[in-house]
């Protein structure tokens, strides 16, 4: 399953100290300006932590979800889906916007990392 080529996941950067906020904030966590600029989420990153999560939702077709926690190369920390087989802390992998989730026919959309 593919995702549309305008799918993105996006964060606030804020117009007064310029610090990326994501998830996106009503309020800059460093200097709590209030206005922001909408930026692409991506790139590539290392692992911090990631774990395997066996309690899904009854609709998800799938036996369990890897999911990290991923520092991208500007300090930015994400958390998505992790398609590694063979996981390991501080392996680099790159973003990708994927299918994380079926419910119904709406696919719902998210973070991916693959190796890079």
């Amino acid at each position: 399953m593919s995702a549309p080529v305008h799918a993105a996941v996006t964060a606030g950067k804020c117009t007064s100290c310029g610090t990326v906020n994501y998830p996106k904030r009503l309020v800059c966590k460093k200097c709590k300006g209030e206005s922001f600029e909408t930026v692409a989420v991506g790139g590539v990153g290392k692992v911090l932590t990631y774990t395997d999560v066996y309690a899904l939702a009854i609709d998800y077709e799938t036996r369990y979800l890897r999911l990290a926690i991923v520092e991208l190369e500007d300090g930015l920390r994400v958390t998505g889906q992790l398609l590694d087989e063979n996981p390991k802390l501080g392996k680099r992998v790159k973003t990708t916007i994927g299918i994380v989730r079926e419910p119904g026919d709406k696919p719902i959309l998210g973070l991916q990392f693959v190796p890079a």
